[in-house]
């Protein structure tokens, strides 16, 4: 099985990540999808992101102390009004680990869809960019996770506030800008 690079991926090749089938990659179901989104979106971040390097775990702790949030979750992160950017690109970066590994106990879908709600969160609530796939790439995403059966109407309305974000900002982050 190949290894994917997110940021180095064109749109084609994140199409057929997306698509799956054909790699020996396991399909799952609609129903298993959903039953290991809540799972995850409600797992502890510190036991998650604390796991990719031993300084990160520290990080994470002094971010949530230091700015007094209650951010116990991956949902508690994704939905709060005024996220620490830093949280929100360690939340990218693990997804990113997680989706390239191929031991990985979570399907390559469901690290997608917290990789680009990362993103979208640092656009939506932060006004940062924290991605390099232009807009366009960036819209085909959403709009495929924001179509599938197994994603949470939580997560469908926030992947809706990045694409309404795209079309207020198209012009602000056009690629080659």
């Amino acid at each position: 099985m190949s290894q994917w690079d997110l940021h180095a991926s064109d749109p084609r090749a994140l199409g057929r990540v997306m698509g799956l089938g054909g790699t020996g990659e396991r399909i799952w179901r609609p129903e298993e999808l959903a039953t290991l989104l809540r799972h995850q979106l409600s797992a502890s971040i510190q036991f998650d992101l604390g796991n990719l390097d031993a300084g990160m775990a520290a990080r994470l702790k002094a971010l949530g102390a230091g700015e007094n949030l209650l951010l116990n979750s991956f949902n508690d992160l994704l939905h709060h009004p005024h996220p620490p950017i830093e949280l929100l690109m360690m939340t990218k970066d693990f997804a990113r680990a997680i989706q390239n590994h191929p031991d990985s106990p979570l399907p390559r879908e469901i690290a997608l869809l917290l990789y680009f709600a990362s993103i979208v969160v640092a656009l939506v609530r932060c006004g940062r960019r924290i991605t390099s796939f232009d807009d366009k790439t960036l819209r085909r995403s959403l709009e495929w996770f924001e179509n599938q059966p197994w994603v949470e109407e939580s997560m469908r309305s926030l992947l809706g506030e990045g694409l309404r974000w795209l079309d207020a900002h198209e012009t602000l982050f056009a690629p080659g800008q």
